[in-house]
């Protein structure tokens, strides 16, 4: 058989004869005329066949994962699926641990009430001279007998309640209104869209009453004006002032940010209160 196929390849261009004898009836004999050429291409062309095949075969039966390793390529799918779901997670942790950190300086740095005193007009014209020495002055609540309280006239700034807030006032910070007094979706106050970190004034003067940090609504401020009037602000990338300091009118008590959960850009969320009720601030600023 090897001799033959080796005269067929050499002949392989040739047109050949075969003839096939019977060993048992030597005068009946078959003969083929073949071209060695196109039997070689015809049998590597069924080789190739029957091999894809068993690859085949191998490919969409168990047996696939000894030759084509499938199993490590799904694992590795995953591996690099988990892998995303925990760097995700992970990020998600570190932006927990922000606002929990946040929570807890909040909670062990703020006094119950506090009263800056500074060298100001007010202090000379009581004192005759500027305070040598400014301090901040931490007043607690005592649960001793014989609760002690502060007279009028031994608070500096005393007078920030005696007057009334000229209405229609300045927004808070220049910029774009993009959202408008809505309180029947629990939207109680208008936002002011501007660029990170522009300075937001106060609309009047007033007393600091919160100044917070949330989880929905990042660094707020509350400050508590004459007549029983509340300005809110939201949203803020940081604060000026601390709960307890008193503010005049047009003074820098935060800057414009995107902070908290319920943050959409940067802007600032302002409202307006009054005795418990909300007002709308387009009402009493000049947004026009």
């Amino acid at each position: 058989m090897k001799s033959l196929l080796k005269k067929l390849l050499e002949r392989r261009r040739e047109e050949v004869t075969l003839l096939l004898f019977d060993d048992d009836n030597p005068h009946q004999q078959d003969s083929y005329k073949l071209k060695p050429g196109k039997f070689f291409a015809l049998l590597g062309g069924f080789n190739v066949a029957v091999v894809l095949l068993i690859l085949l075969v191998f490919y969409v039966t168990p047996l696939g994962s000894y030759l084509f390793n499938k199993e490590n390529r799904t694992i590795r799918a995953s591996v690099i699926q988990i892998h995303d779901r925990v760097v995700a997670l992970q990020d998600s942790l570190d932006a927990r641990d922000q606002q929990l950190y946040e929570i807890q300086r909040i909670i062990r740095d703020r006094a119950d009430t506090v009263f800056d005193i500074r060298s100001t007009p007010e202090w000379e014209a009581v004192y005759g001279e500027p305070d040598p020495e400014p301090q901040t002055v931490t007043y607690r609540i005592s649960h001793a007998r014989g609760v002690q309280s502060l007279k009028g006239d031994q608070i500096i700034h005393s007078d920030v309640f005696s007057g009334e807030i000229r209405f229609p006032a300045e927004p808070p910070v220049t910029g774009t209104l993009t959202g408008r007094f809505q309180p029947r979706v629990g939207h109680y106050g208008i936002d002011i869209a501007a660029r990170k970190g522009t300075d937001v004034r106060v609309i009047a003067d007033g007393v600091i009453v919160s100044s917070d940090w949330t989880i929905n609504n990042g660094y707020t401020v509350h400050v508590l004006h004459s007549d029983g009037y509340v300005s809110i602000y939201k949203h803020f990338s940081e604060v000026i002032y601390r709960t307890g300091d008193i503010i005049r009118k047009g003074d820098i008590i935060g800057k414009v940010g995107e902070t908290g959960l319920l943050a959409s850009g940067p802007h600032v969320h302002f409202e307006m209160w009054k005795n418990g009720v909300s007002l709308d601030p387009e009402y009493y600023l000049n947004v026009n």
